[in-house]
């Protein structure tokens, strides 16, 4: 199946989850250009915070305050941040690329594409 990650900025006790994103592998975040714009834009605009990438599978916590445990209570910025990039100009809403049948409301995957 393969290690999913996160990205977790400990300083404002936020995170970037890509749910509901067409993944979040190291190769998909990687190769994937509305994930990799994703990650410029808030690691730009948070210069100077504590953040790093965090795996789902190892027990790794690469900072020196919080835990894995906590990180879940964490605010996740992804929704704001596709809003603030399709306001750019950056990336685009073109609906949903997958629903799942039994459960629409909470398995889905959107498509969103990079159109800068």
């Amino acid at each position: 199946m393969g290690v999913e990650y996160i990205l977790v900025n400990e300083t404002k006790r936020e995170m970037i989850s890509f749910n509901h994103l067409n993944g979040s592998k190291k190769r998909e975040l990687a190769g994937n250009s509305v994930q990799s714009a994703i990650v410029t834009w808030y690691l730009l605009s948070n210069q100077g915070d504590q953040i790093q990438f965090v795996s789902d599978t190892y027990s790794d916590w690469p900072f020196n305050i919080g835990s894995r445990d906590s990180v879940w209570e964490y605010i996740d910025k992804t929704e704001e941040l596709i809003n603030t990039l399709i306001s750019q100009g950056i990336l685009q809403d073109n609906g949903m690329l997958y629903v799942d049948e039994d459960e629409p409301e909470s398995i889905y995957v959107r498509d969103i594409k990079n159109i800068w």
